[in-house]
């Protein structure tokens, strides 16, 4: 080995040597806090002053009722709409925060004679036929679980960027449906609905007008047996 050889081989165990150092000195290796962790309820991203519920009574009545009812088409014509073209109709009567291509949340209005009912599981359904040909057009969620976010995201006041993070976003979807289930739901017999005819305001996500939907209530009304 020259002396340049030499020279460089110490230069290398000197540098290995004070990094060793360091290390044992004071330097800690971080351990990144999974992402599941930091996102779920009561992690570490979670807002315990964040009230979704309060927030959704808030606005109820002074801001989510009216921009529903503004919007809302008539189920018949909104679906006949839909088929021509989705996303006129979508614009005139829904809403969409994501962009081209994203499914549209649509409002609509509807009166029609429950034909089939199945309350065995908290997120029950009714299949409702519309148009009268004895036939289920629509399914409705009766509750008490109302699943999706078809209501928050049906309203165009209400945005992601407003809120600090997903969790926050996802409670308040929670808590639309909440209000809804409480103001739309909570007279609604278990028991006999077949056969009765049922008058709606309420939302559903699609991004195929050929399916048929299921739809959120927001106001419903039973007409008597």
């Amino acid at each position: 080995m020259d002396r340049t050889d030499l020279i460089s081989a110490r230069a290398g165990l000197l540098a290995l040597v004070a990094g060793l150092g360091l290390l044992s000195s004071g330097c800690r290796i971080e351990r990144a806090v999974p992402v599941e962790a930091a996102t779920a309820p009561g992690g570490s991203f979670s807002n315990q002053a964040f009230d979704a519920r309060a927030q959704v009574v808030d606005v109820w009545q002074a801001k989510v009722l009216p921009a529903l009812q503004q919007r809302a088409g008539e189920f018949p014509a909104l679906r006949a709409a839909m088929q021509r073209d989705l996303d006129a109709a979508g614009a005139a009567h829904g809403h969409r925060a994501r962009g081209e291509g994203a499914p549209w949340n649509f409002v609509t209005r509807l009166k029609g004679r429950i034909v089939q009912a199945d309350t065995e599981l908290s997120a029950a359904t009714a299949e409702v036929d519309v148009d009268g040909d004895g036939q289920a057009d629509v399914t409705i969620q009766i509750g008490p679980v109302l699943r999706g976010t078809a209501l928050r995201d049906a309203l165009p006041f209400v945005s992601f960027t407003d809120y600090a993070n997903q969790v926050e976003f996802a409670q308040l979807g929670n808590a639309f449906n909440d209000q809804a289930a409480a103001v739309a739901l909570k007279d609604l017999p278990r028991e006999r609905l077949v056969g009765r005819t049922v008058s709606l305001l309420g939302v559903f996500t699609t991004a195929d007008a050929t399916e048929a939907p299921t739809i959120l209530p927001v106001q419903m009304t039973l007409e008597a047996p």
